[in-house]
């Protein structure tokens, strides 16, 4: 018997154990499929096509790179014909050709030497295009990060507004019953309420659509409980504007632009390369024989030819020069619209940290409201059990105290929301 007890205190103790680890196993396995904001950020970075296609666009620019440096290769050309004549006359009707030319390029002007380099600066180009492309990814996420946020805390609001009007409404209920109030309040605090339900609907439902927007965004299926938010646990400290438009004039866009217009520059050399002579250098060997079969006939021909030759466009009805002119316009159009991308990313940085600085103050005075709201409410639902107040008062204090707590939300999500612009603006994500 004491045995048998034993036994099953032991299984007892092991089924616990057992429990306890599983219990533990599942609350790590939840905690490593927790998201935060980069975990987001990384995922649509990884998942997104568009970044795909920049990559592939930068492979292609390594192949037209090849593609140029094939020039300095040497060419080699064969060609072997065979000839047959309908001549009973003639006491040759057939014969094979044989030639072969070994060309090399000794000088072109510079033009492959420029071509090679404008292939560079293009890469390049496309290279910060593809971080400028990552860092607007980034903050759009960013943005739906923050609109799930704000979501949830409008819904929770709006649900708390239904859940008070729907006590008030019940008390309203048992004091018309007793004849303390008139119909007329009750009906009042009905209205509110069928309100109060719609936009806790509405609420919910702009919930749901931001969570789809993040998956599109994402790629991946959205749980809101694995996503953590410790973001938002504390307020956001930005840098002085000075840090701001230090970081903005070497965004990524505008290096591009200056990279494309480097480009465009080695183009515009390699174009005057056409001003340039030419010099080519061919060995050709040539056979001639009176057989089908190459090497088999009884009269045979051989050529062997070195050339060394220089050529040069003299006039081709100024086609060159316009052509390097519309290169050249096509350089000075970049640079205005670099001058235009510098002044406006100045101004958005300035007006972006002036809204920050006014929404954190915003953020503060709808914080007091808050407490001054509730204690508004705490007042009127005192004197209206006392008999004081009025039905219209304790629905405008209920009233007063969601718009506390909305204009508390949209506070904190616009300074957020700014905090995100200036760093994007920085090229800080």
């Amino acid at each position: 018997m004491i045995k048998h007890l034993n036994f099953t205190a032991y299984w007892t103790i092991n089924k616990v154990c057992v429990f306890t680890c599983i219990i533990i196993l599942l609350f790590k396995i939840n905690y490593l499929y927790a998201y935060n904001l980069i975990d987001l950020q990384n995922e649509a970075v990884k998942n997104r096509k568009l970044i795909k296609k920049y990559s592939i666009q930068l492979n292609q620019q390594d192949v037209e790179h090849k593609i140029n440096q094939s020039a300095n290769w040497p060419k080699l050309d064969m060609e072997y014909s065979l000839t047959k004549l309908d001549r009973h006359l003639s006491p040759v009707n057939q014969h094979t050709e044989f030639e072969a030319i070994l060309t090399y390029s000794v000088f072109s002007g510079y033009k492959y030497f420029y071509n090679n380099r404008s292939i560079e600066h293009f890469k390049y180009s496309k290279e910060f295009e593809r971080n400028s492309i990552i860092q607007d990814i980034k903050f759009i996420v960013a943005a739906n990060y923050l609109h799930i946020f704000d979501s949830k805390s409008l819904l929770k609001v709006a649900e708390d507004e239904f859940k008070l009007l729907q006590k008030r409404h019940t008390d309203a209920l048992n004091r018309h019953k007793v004849g303390i109030i008139k119909k007329n309040d009750l009906l009042k605090i009905k209205v509110e309420l069928d309100h109060a339900a719609q936009k806790t609907e509405k609420a919910r439902a702009d919930f749901e659509k931001s969570l789809n927007e993040m998956e599109h965004e994402t790629d991946i299926h959205i749980d809101f409980d694995k996503i953590t938010f410790e973001e938002f646990n504390a307020l956001p400290k930005a840098e002085d504007l000075v840090f701001y438009l230090s970081r903005t004039a070497r965004r990524n866009e505008i290096k591009a632009l200056e990279q494309l217009i480097d480009a465009e520059k080695y183009t515009v050399k390699s174009l005057r390369s056409k001003y340039y002579p030419s010099l080519d250098l061919s060995a050709e060997y040539y056979r001639y024989d009176d057989e089908y079969m190459f090497g088999f006939g009884d009269n045979y021909e051989e050529d062997i030819r070195m050339k060394l030759s220089v050529k040069m466009n003299c006039f081709n009805g100024f086609k060159d020069h316009y052509t390097i002119k519309s290169k050249s316009l096509d350089v000075s159009q970049l640079k205005c619209d670099l001058d235009e991308l510098k002044k406006k990313l100045t101004i958005e940085v300035e007006n972006t940290f002036l809204d920050y600085e006014v929404s954190l103050k915003n953020l503060k005075v709808a914080q007091d409201s808050i407490s001054q709201a509730e204690e508004n409410l705490r007042i009127t639902d005192m004197s209206f059990n006392q008999g004081v107040a009025k039905t219209a008062d304790i629905l405008d204090a209920i009233y007063y105290l969601s718009r506390a707590k909305y204009n508390f939300i949209y506070a904190g999500g616009k300074l957020f929301l700014n905090y995100y612009k200036l760093t994007r603006l920085a090229d800080s994500f």
